[in-house]
């Protein structure tokens, strides 16, 4: 070795050692490395409506998501996540329960998790950690069971909708962002911390002036909130960082459904529950940089509280019905796909399906089920075909016989026990801006 290639390294090292680099770890070595984490702090961040291929890690060319990217270098990216439903009720009470949509059996309204459901809040609480969320979507507050689990389920309160402009609905990112800064400031660092964020501003397609520069139409503004809600992620990181936590930290970002921008002949979401509005993102961020891992196999919503116990070394209940998904990190060459079920309830929109649908990784079959008043069924070769816009039930009869047996077996099982709670009565506030949002008569 010569002495300037001596003098080289040795510098390098020493800069490694003031930056506190560490040994980027291989797929396979995860686990151990987790295993040696006793208790690892678990963050679910989930951004309202974004659907995947608005963002950096999935294509995106425009700068939209730096956060994200940065994320992806030094962590997991799935490149196919499918969300449980296009309407945040459904899809988040999947998420949180790791059940079907058949099996919460959410569909209205007033429909609201009951005491029997098992969360992962609960699971974490029971395990010994402090469990906190801070909550921005009206279809998610206590009216409805989701903090089931929660020490803290903090809904920032505001005026009503009264007069008020729709993108101010729902508490901003700057808002979510203060009430997670307060909680983390005032956790013990040495107890083990469940936070999950809901931010809503990709759904009001909102975002302050210094990030509107994506152009003045409806996919500029969509785009502006995506970069806002981005920025807020990044902040979030940085406080976990600097609260001592990050270096024992597993984040998780997610999505709770899509939207679409005409596909299908449909704009927004909570109308169908095809690709548009169910491609969504999932990226993990360890405590340690890995390898970058990009998995190919579609994986499910339902699949991210399995994953979060497992990496806590937590048994997963036996009413889960997600899988963990590291086994997929470890070994992402091969991996098979994995049959995602996805539903939307009574219509929230007089355009909007009652629907059903499954997608195999190739396929996607969606059946228009009581009391839509259009019975149909559809079927798309999503290999040739991802805009699904060809129908192909009539040319494709053994597929779709296929498809359509895999459905009714899916159906057939029937709702858990003691799981869903009806009728409930939903908070004034909560109510009064749900109705300005044409949610609610």
């Amino acid at each position: 070795m010569t002495r300037n290639v001596a003098f080289l390294l040795g510098g390098l090292a020493a800069v490694c050692a003031f930056a506190g680099c560490e040994r980027v770890v291989p797929p396979d070595e995860i686990r151990e490395r987790l295993d040696a984490i006793r208790d690892p702090h678990l963050v679910l961040i989930v951004v309202d409506t974004l659907r995947a291929d608005w963002t950096t890690p999935y294509g995106d060319a425009r700068g939209t998501t730096p956060e994200l990217a940065r994320m992806a270098e030094r962590g997991v990216v799935f490149e196919r996540a499918r969300a449980q439903s296009s309407w945040t009720k459904i899809s988040m009470a999947s998420m949180l329960t790791s059940l079907w949509p058949r099996s919460h059996a959410i569909r209205e309204a007033r429909d609201a998790l009951g005491p029997g459901a098992v969360t992962l809040a609960e699971l974490l609480r029971d395990a010994g950690y402090r469990t906190y969320a801070v909550q921005s979507n009206g279809w998610l507050d206590e009216s409805f069971g989701f903090q089931q689990g929660f020490e803290r389920y903090v809904f920032p309160r505001g005026a009503g909708a009264k007069g008020i402009v729709q993108a101010q609905i729902w508490p901003h990112a700057d808002r979510i962002f203060s009430e997670a800064e307060r909680l983390i400031d005032a956790h013990d660092p040495d107890e083990p911390l469940f936070l999950y964020l809901h931010l809503m501003d990709v759904h009001e397609y909102a975002a302050p002036p210094d990030f509107k520069t994506f152009g003045d139409d409806q996919r500029g503004a969509y785009s502006a909130a995506i970069r806002w809600d981005d920025d807020a992620v990044s902040r979030i990181i940085r406080k976990l960082d600097s609260a001592g936590l990050l270096d024992r930290s597993v984040v998780v970002f997610a999505s709770d459904h899509g939207e679409a921008f005409g596909e299908n002949g449909k704009n927004g979401h909570a109308r169908n529950v095809l690709t548009a509005t169910l491609s969504t993102p999932l990226i993990i961020r360890f405590p340690f940089p890995i390898e970058p891992v990009r998995v190919s196999a579609q994986v499910r919503n339902i699949d991210i509280a399995p994953t979060l116990l497992d990496v806590a070394g937590i048994p997963l209940p036996d009413s889960f019905e997600g899988s963990s998904l590291l086994p997929l990190i470890e070994d992402p060459a091969g991996a098979p796909d994995r049959v995602a079920f996805s539903a939307l309830g009574t219509p929230l929109y007089p355009d909007a399906s009652v629907q059903v649908a499954l997608n195999d990784g190739k396929w996607t079959f969606a059946r228009n089920v009581e009391p839509d008043p259009n019975p149909r069924e559809l079927l798309f070769d999503r290999r040739v075909d991802p805009g699904e816009n060809v129908d192909l039930l009539e040319r494709e009869p053994e597929q779709a016989e296929r498809m359509r047996a895999l459905l009714d077996a899916y159906l057939a099982a029937g709702p858990a026990d003691d799981v869903l709670e009806q009728g409930v009565r939903i908070d004034p506030s909560i109510a009064e801006r749900l109705r300005a949002m044409g949610y609610l008569e």
